[in-house]
């Protein structure tokens, strides 16, 4: 349990020291990476350890049900502190980020050969303006970066992926530790 514990811990801290590191020399995309490929190898090595545990526990539920317990905790732990990065400690990176989005939609609807091709795919947006598209995809943007949406995806992904890996370890390590006679 020590080894879960510190692995909690450490996968935390360590996940704000590379957020810390990247602020100002990564871009968006670079630093999101490596939190994500962090928190992956901690939700990995977190299922690993706990169905290792677990494993005399001799029903796949029970030793699924120990093991998705951690690895949800962690990921509700994980958006609790992303939380705090990116709405208590750093807003102006989420802001900054999402001001480059809506430049972005300026710039594209303001591209007459771009928005027609759009427009000739998508039936729905042939007969609105200009005006129109940017205010629709515009809102599209101030939601995916509110709060309340941007941190329930990130938990709902994180569930889903600790859940995932806690039950693929679940399933293999009884196998790997106890040998062929399962």
């Amino acid at each position: 349990m020590a080894k879960i514990r510190l692995l909690f811990g450490t996968g935390i801290v360590a996940w704000f020291a590379i957020k810390l590191y990247g602020l100002g020399t990564w871009t968006w995309e670079q630093s999101n990476q490596a939190g994500i490929f962090w928190n992956l190898a901690c939700i990995t090595g977190l299922a690993a350890l706990v169905a290792l545990a677990h494993r005399n526990k001799t029903v796949f539920i029970e030793r699924w049900k120990s093991v998705a317990k951690t690895t949800v905790l962690y990921g509700v732990l994980l958006t609790g502190s992303m939380g705090i990065w990116y709405y208590g400690m750093v807003p102006e990176t989420l802001n900054q980020r999402k001001e480059e989005q809506l430049n972005l939609l300026k710039e594209f609807v303001n591209d007459p050969t771009e928005l027609a091709e759009l427009q000739n795919t998508n039936v729905a947006l042939d007969p609105q303006s200009i005006d129109v598209i940017y205010a629709q995809q515009a809102a599209n943007i101030e939601v995916f970066f509110s709060p309340l949406f941007f941190l329930g995806t990130v938990l709902l992904i994180w569930i889903f992926v600790g859940v995932v890996f806690s039950a693929v370890f679940a399933a293999i390590m009884p196998r790997i530790w106890d040998g062929p006679e399962r």
